[in-house]
């Protein structure tokens, strides 16, 4: 997986600055992974790893999260056979005022989205798949901030997977002197506080 982090940071999908998260939070960094989508054999890449390094196959469904988990869910079912589905943020209020969209009931799930930092998205989208029946074997992220999530979900009986977490990114990018020493402590002191 060599060389995958100097790949975010060249196609903006990594970006150095101050940003603010969904959470609330301020970060001097921002992961947006839905920009990946962009990029065919970078996804692949992405997708490839996934599967190899988690027993994906052994899902009966994977669930993404709206709106980046969907796509990610999409490609991972592709690669696996498997059939997809996918958690709103919020419940439609019309039609069947559906929050989970595909059929979850008496199946094993695997629910998976792009990025965890607290994990209040994944417990949201855990929850809705029990709700509807289904049993959530793990859940899968490319990337977890670590600052809160796996903790979180494990609470809750889940186990969170990451491809990577932001520490192991912003060190691949230092060793490869794709970001200055600066620029790498002040990310660590961030990180350091989660």
């Amino acid at each position: 997986m060599s060389g995958i982090a100097v790949e975010f940071l060249k196609n903006g999908i990594i970006k150095i600055g101050k940003f603010k998260l969904t959470s609330g939070i301020e970060s001097p960094f921002y992961i947006d992974l839905r920009r990946l989508y962009s990029f065919p054999s970078l996804r692949e890449k992405v997708v490839e790893e996934i599967v190899k390094r988690f027993p994906t196959d052994q899902a009966d469904v994977i669930v993404g999260i709206a709106t980046s988990g969907i796509a990610l869910a999409s490609f991972i079912g592709c690669k696996t056979g498997k059939p997809i589905a996918y958690v709103r943020l919020d419940r439609k209020e019309h039609g069947t005022q559906a929050l989970l969209e595909g059929e979850v009931r008496n199946k094993k799930a695997v629910v998976v989205d792009d990025v965890a930092t607290t994990g209040g998205s994944l417990e949201h989208a855990i929850s809705a798949v029990k709700e509807m029946g289904g049993n959530v074997m793990f859940s899968v992220v490319v990337v977890d901030r670590e600052q809160g999530a796996r903790e979180k979900l494990k609470s809750i009986g889940v186990e969170l997977y990451s491809l990577f977490t932001a520490k192991e990114l912003f060190k691949e990018l230092y060793e490869s002197n794709t970001i200055d020493e600066k620029t790498y402590k002040e990310i660590q002191e961030y990180l350091s506080k989660y």
